[in-house]
């Protein structure tokens, strides 16, 4: 066969394979594979979110799942026993499986009492143990709600035009005295905690680093990077802030393949 031909008919399946890579990037299609751990055992239960669509499945008893994708998409996969994984479509498709990482939790502290050996013998003495009042409740006070926020504590509250008709020198003082300020500021630092955890734990090193590979300098980096560029915080929702380090992390590559970082 003559080469002419040859390297004609190569050219033309080149040009045919690079039409259809196009147009897939664009088509939406069903996209089915495995969630396995580390020991390629499936892992059912788990939730599998695209977050360009926010569409969602939940793996089967075998870590099946099936999800409407783009080639361009993102998956985020989440399961209580592992850590957050963040996987692009277009990894996922030659292997059809991803492997999650377990995650390691710390526990508190733990006392044991000597209530028997058995489980009667706890039982026996968890009911004869006498019941426990505050002293509000000894002295007949009403219950209080535990989600009430005091009035001095409320930012909308004591900014309102109602304090400042009924009470103007209560209105002043906790507007524009520093002692009453700093204690509404530390109160809701306190209330905030566990949101400010959680928010934490998704930005932290660690995290970072499984989902974009990083290390060392580079992973330090691009924690500054994102420090200075993110505007989602605490009272986001989880989705929008993985949303939100994936974009910078898209951002954040270009750049550094343009040489413009610093």
């Amino acid at each position: 066969m003559p080469f002419r031909i040859i390297f004609s008919a190569i050219c033309t399946l080149f040009l045919m394979q690079s039409r259809l890579f196009s147009q897939s990037t664009d088509t939406l299609f069903h996209l089915s594979f495995i969630v396995y751990d580390d020991s390629f055992i499936p892992v059912p239960a788990t939730h599998v979110i695209n977050i360009n669509t926010h569409k969602g499945d939940v793996t089967d008893s075998l870590g099946i799942f099936r999800l409407p994708v783009h080639l361009t998409d993102t998956l985020l996969i989440r399961n209580i026993v592992f850590r957050d994984t963040l996987v692009p479509v277009i990894e996922v498709m030659p292997n059809r499986y991803v492997r999650l990482k377990r995650r390691r939790y710390q526990l508190e502290e733990a006392r044991i009492f000597e209530w028997g050996a058995t489980y009667d013998d706890f039982r026996e003495a968890f009911i004869e143990m006498p019941m426990q009042q505050t002293l509000g409740a000894s002295i007949g006070l009403p219950r209080q709600d535990p989600y009430k926020v005091p009035l001095e504590m409320d930012e909308q509250a004591v900014k309102s035009a109602g304090l400042l008709l009924t009470s103007p020198v209560s209105f002043f003082y906790y507007n524009f005295n520093k002692h009453a300020k700093s204690a509404r500021k530390v109160y809701w630092l306190k209330k905030n905690q566990e949101k400010h955890d959680q928010f934490e734990a998704i930005i932290n090193a660690e995290n970072l680093s499984d989902i974009t590979g990083l290390t060392g300098v580079r992973l330090q980096d691009f924690q500054i990077f994102l420090s200075q560029r993110m505007v989602c915080d605490f009272n986001c929702s989880e989705l929008a802030i993985y949303e939100e380090i994936h974009g910078l992390w898209k951002v954040y590559q270009e750049l550094e393949e343009r040489g413009m970082l610093k």
